[in-house]
Order: structure tokens, then C-alpha cells, then sequence
């Protein structure tokens, strides 16, 4: 089964995953991106330490995807 590997861009700030999971596929691996990513922009933007997140996804050492979640506040 791929390993895939979640390395987190938080604000500048750079968290890489040194264990990584296996999935089954590239599906798999999308989903648990998608999750991760809106879990740590959640507690970001609330907090207000962030108001970027990305979420690069590596099958072994190779890129294969990119999931990125941005806050845009808007003030009348």
C-alpha cells in the first residue's frame, strides 16, 4: 500500500510529516488532506494565528497534490 506524507504550511510556518500514512490510493489520501487541512485552519482562523493553510501531500518523496485553505474576511 503508498505511503503518503502531510507536510503543514501554516503562516510562514513549516510542520513536515516525517511518518506519513498508507491509503489504499490517491483518493484516500485526498480526503485525509482535506480533513487535516480544515482541522488546523479551524482552530488557526478562530484563534487568528493564520488565515492560510496548505496541506502538501507526497506519495514517498514525491508531490502529488495540494490542498490549500484560505480565510478572507470582508468588513463593511
Amino acid at each position: 500500500m503508498p505511503r503518503f506524507h502531510f507536510d503543514v504550511h501554516e503562516n510562514g510556518r513549516f510542520i513536515p510529516d516525517e511518518n506519513g500514512q498508507e491509503f489504499v490510493n490517491a483518493e484516500g489520501a485526498r480526503k485525509e488532506a482535506v480533513l487535516t487541512g480544515a482541522s488546523i485552519a479551524r482552530d488557526a482562523f478562530v484563534a487568528g494565528s493564520a488565515h492560510h493553510v496548505v496541506v502538501d501531500v507526497r506519495e514517498g518523496g514525491t508531490p502529488c497534490m495540494k490542498i490549500s485553505i484560505t480565510l478572507e474576511v470582508e468588513r463593511a
